[in-house]
């Protein structure tokens, strides 16, 4: 089976929009590094800098902001757009699903942000569940031998996979 700790918060984004990307990313096959969108990831990671929105490293996870709030954790990530809310959604939970299994938190919570746009993200024991079913799915998928085909669908046409699939 797929070593579930190669799992990223990257790959889990990756997995809920397209499952061929998710498979590509998780192998080391490397997306065209010149896609527009790409290149905004990497410029939207140097304004964090400016900005000294510097990520907080655990184990194998970048995100980009924890702190306390009214007592427990609240763990944040800022989007460029949400243009896929529930990739960006699973990708945080699936940072407060680590957080709070490792660190044995009682509660943890997060938002997304893009602009002046928040999603709210609860940690609670449903959607704690939810990402450990999807983990495990996850693992089993990643370990084919081969991507699924290609399927074409709304965020196609700004993947900076999309040479490999059409």
């Amino acid at each position: 089976m797929y070593d579930p700790d190669l799992i990223t918060g990257t790959t889990v984004q990756y997995y809920v929009t397209c499952k061929r990307e998710a498979w590509l990313f998780a192998h080391r096959i490397s997306a065209d590094q010149n896609d527009e969108n790409i290149l905004m990831g990497r410029a939207l990671a140097e304004i964090k800098e400016e900005k000294q929105l510097e990520d907080f490293a655990f184990s194998n996870l970048k995100f980009d902001k924890i702190g306390k709030e009214r007592g427990h954790y609240v763990v944040t990530e800022y989007k460029k757009s949400f243009r896929n809310p529930e990739g960006a959604k699973m990708q945080l939970l699936f940072y407060m699903y680590l957080l709070k299994k490792n660190l044995k938190l009682r509660k943890i919570d997060g938002k997304v942000i893009s602009g002046k746009k928040v999603l709210f993200v609860e940690g609670n024991e449903e959607n704690m569940r939810m990402m450990e079913a999807l983990l495990e799915e996850m693992s089993r998928f990643l370990d084919e031998p081969r991507p699924p085909k290609p399927e074409k669908i709304a965020f196609c046409a700004k993947c900076g996979y999309r040479n490999y699939c059409y």
